[in-house]
């Protein structure tokens, strides 16, 4: 019989791999590295951060928090328990200038200061912030009082948000909401819908308004219902990318995007 094993190939002498020369820079996130804590069911927060924020060295690196697609309030208070943990996950090895929470009615349920130190175990020392806070830090930069409220919540939520908004010292004059009943649905509001709710409730006698949740997708009629109302709008996922950047001390105006972004 033929022999038919393989014979070993010869040996051959390679190479080295040549090295080729490079100076490392500060990466891709040089002004501000935003560290997101986000809702496991929120498919609109990260595209709209990424609208909101200029091309100039600047990034956002999330990790998903578990959270239920029916929004209860014990739905939102359950991802207290989680806040640590997830936010350990996000950039271990590498530098992170400002970490986010990216649920509103979530931050309003467990607390920002709650929020804060629970992300704070995981990531010590650096600023912590939420659409929450964002986006009454804002309304108060506006010299906003008095406001229309928009938000996609059942109404045992809208209890919780309205309740949160009025402490923090404003006067929610008009108020509206689509009343979905979570992240899979609230995600499928049509901007334009938005943009109408946003008209009708904006056209009251209030000093701005505030469109809540990070879920809804507000980046495209911003600019649009503020032309037409003629008073600023601020919304959680511009509110929050505009925070991160002046937190992580980023101060360049962007436009285009309602007033909020330029101060």
């Amino acid at each position: 019989m033929p022999d038919t094993a393989v014979q070993s190939a010869p040996a051959q002498t390679v190479a080295p791999w040549a090295l080729m020369p490079c100076t490392l820079d500060n990466g891709p996130a040089a002004n501000v590295a935003i560290g997101l804590v986000a809702l496991a069911t929120d498919l609109v927060i990260e595209p709209e951060l990424y609208t909101f924020l200029p091309r100039d060295s600047i990034g956002v690196y999330s990790s998903r928090i578990p959270m239920a697609p029916v929004l209860t309030v014990q739905a939102l208070n359950d991802m207290e328990k989680d806040l640590t943990k997830v936010a350990q996950g996000i950039l271990p090895d590498d530098k992170v200038d400002v970490m986010a929470f990216g649920c509103t009615s979530g931050s309003m349920a467990i607390g920002p200061d709650k929020v804060r130190e629970h992300i704070q175990k995981a990531k010590p020392g650096l600023p912590v912030t939420n659409p929450v806070t964002a986006s009454i830090e804002g309304l108060r930069k506006l010299g906003a009082k008095r406001i229309a409220l928009i938000t996609p919540y059942p109404d045992h939520v809208n209890a919780v948000v309205e309740k949160f908004v009025a402490s923090n010292g404003f006067d929610i004059v008009a108020r509206g909401s689509f009343k979905r009943h979570g992240d899979p649905e609230i995600c499928r509001i049509p901007p334009e819908d938005i943009y109408r709710a946003g008209v009708a409730l904006g056209k009251a006698d209030v000093d701005a308004l505030f469109l809540s949740c990070t879920a809804l997708r507000c980046s495209s009629v911003i600019q649009r219902i503020e032309d037409e109302i003629g008073k600023p709008v601020v919304t959680s996922n511009q509110a929050l990318a505009w925070h991160c950047m002046r937190l992580g001390g980023y101060t360049k105006p962007v436009k285009g995007f309602g007033k909020l972004m330029t101060i």
